[in-house]
Protein backbone atom coordinates (compact mmCIF):
# COMPACT_ATOMS: atom_id res chain seq x y z
CA UNK A 1 0.00 0.00 0.00
CA UNK A 2 1.44 3.35 -1.04
CA UNK A 3 1.69 6.06 1.61
CA UNK A 4 0.07 9.38 0.71
CA UNK A 5 2.35 12.36 1.27
CA UNK A 6 0.77 15.58 2.53
CA UNK A 7 2.44 18.98 2.22
CA UNK A 8 0.58 20.86 4.92
CA UNK A 9 3.69 21.68 6.95
CA UNK A 10 5.40 25.04 6.50
CA UNK A 11 8.72 23.87 7.94
CA UNK A 12 10.75 20.86 6.82
CA UNK A 13 14.08 19.96 8.36
CA UNK A 14 16.35 17.47 6.60
CA UNK A 15 19.79 16.20 7.53
CA UNK A 16 22.39 15.67 4.86
CA UNK A 17 25.42 17.00 3.07
CA UNK A 18 25.71 20.11 0.92
CA UNK A 19 28.13 20.64 -1.94
CA UNK A 20 29.10 24.23 -2.74
CA UNK A 21 31.27 25.49 -5.61
CA UNK A 22 32.18 29.16 -4.95
CA UNK A 23 28.91 30.90 -5.92
CA UNK A 24 28.28 28.82 -9.04
CA UNK A 25 26.69 25.59 -7.82
CA UNK A 26 24.90 24.42 -4.70
CA UNK A 27 23.51 20.95 -4.16
CA UNK A 28 22.00 19.36 -1.06
CA UNK A 29 21.95 15.59 -0.65
CA UNK A 30 19.74 14.32 2.22
CA UNK A 31 20.98 11.48 4.43
CA UNK A 32 17.80 9.50 3.82
CA UNK A 33 16.54 9.68 0.25
CA UNK A 34 12.73 9.83 0.31
CA UNK A 35 11.27 10.84 -3.06
CA UNK A 36 8.33 13.18 -2.56
CA UNK A 37 9.31 14.18 0.98
CA UNK A 38 9.17 17.83 -0.06
CA UNK A 39 7.60 19.41 -3.16
CA UNK A 40 10.02 20.47 -5.88
CA UNK A 41 10.27 24.14 -6.77
CA UNK A 42 12.24 26.50 -8.94
CA UNK A 43 12.44 30.11 -7.91
CA UNK A 44 14.61 33.19 -8.17
CA UNK A 45 15.79 34.51 -4.86
CA UNK A 46 18.66 35.40 -2.58
CA UNK A 47 20.94 32.70 -1.23
CA UNK A 48 23.56 33.26 1.43
CA UNK A 49 26.06 31.17 3.28
CA UNK A 50 27.07 32.42 6.71
CA UNK A 51 30.57 32.03 8.17
CA UNK A 52 29.38 29.16 10.41
CA UNK A 53 28.34 27.17 7.30
CA UNK A 54 24.60 27.82 7.61
CA UNK A 55 22.95 28.18 4.21
CA UNK A 56 19.74 30.14 3.69
CA UNK A 57 17.57 30.82 0.66
CA UNK A 58 14.82 33.45 0.49
CA UNK A 59 12.57 33.29 -2.57
CA UNK A 60 11.67 36.67 -4.04
CA UNK A 61 8.00 37.21 -4.87
CA UNK A 62 7.13 37.73 -8.50
CA UNK A 63 6.41 41.30 -9.45
CA UNK A 64 2.78 41.93 -10.18
CA UNK A 65 1.79 43.68 -13.37
CA UNK A 66 1.68 47.42 -12.80
CA UNK A 67 -0.39 48.24 -15.88
CA UNK A 68 -3.60 47.25 -17.66
CA UNK A 69 -3.42 46.40 -21.35
CA UNK A 70 -5.64 48.54 -23.57
CA UNK A 71 -4.53 47.49 -27.04
CA UNK A 72 -1.92 45.29 -28.68
CA UNK A 73 -0.33 46.43 -31.92
CA UNK A 74 2.07 44.69 -34.31
CA UNK A 75 5.21 45.97 -32.58
CA UNK A 76 4.04 46.73 -29.04
CA UNK A 77 1.24 47.60 -26.66
CA UNK A 78 -0.70 50.48 -25.16
CA UNK A 79 -1.41 50.27 -21.42
CA UNK A 80 -2.67 52.34 -18.52
CA UNK A 81 -0.25 52.30 -15.60
CA UNK A 82 -1.13 51.97 -11.94
CA UNK A 83 -0.69 55.73 -11.46
CA UNK A 84 -3.16 56.54 -14.29
CA UNK A 85 -0.72 57.34 -17.11
CA UNK A 86 -0.79 55.98 -20.64
CA UNK A 87 2.24 53.89 -21.61
CA UNK A 88 3.06 52.99 -25.20
CA UNK A 89 5.79 50.40 -25.63
CA UNK A 90 7.13 49.67 -29.11
CA UNK A 91 9.96 47.42 -30.24
CA UNK A 92 10.99 47.30 -33.89
CA UNK A 93 13.90 45.14 -35.00
CA UNK A 94 16.44 46.71 -37.35
CA UNK A 95 16.44 43.46 -39.34
CA UNK A 96 12.81 44.07 -40.38
CA UNK A 97 14.04 46.78 -42.74
CA UNK A 98 11.09 49.10 -42.06
CA UNK A 99 11.06 52.88 -42.28
CA UNK A 100 11.16 53.75 -38.57
CA UNK A 101 9.27 57.06 -38.92
CA UNK A 102 6.39 55.56 -40.86
CA UNK A 103 6.18 52.47 -38.66
CA UNK A 104 6.13 54.49 -35.43
CA UNK A 105 3.46 56.81 -36.83
CA UNK A 106 1.21 53.95 -37.95
CA UNK A 107 1.65 52.06 -34.65
CA UNK A 108 0.70 55.17 -32.62
CA UNK A 109 -2.35 55.82 -34.78
CA UNK A 110 -3.48 52.20 -34.48
CA UNK A 111 -2.85 52.05 -30.71
CA UNK A 112 -4.71 55.28 -29.98
CA UNK A 113 -7.64 54.59 -32.32
CA UNK A 114 -9.48 52.78 -29.55
CA UNK A 115 -9.27 55.67 -27.04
Amino acid sequence: MEQEIKFDSQHVQLGGMAHYDHCKFFQFCPDECAPGAVPGFRSAGVAQQLPDGTFAFQAQPRRKCQSTLLKKVAHGRLSVTKDGCYQLTLKIAKSEGLCIKDTLFHEVVEATSSL
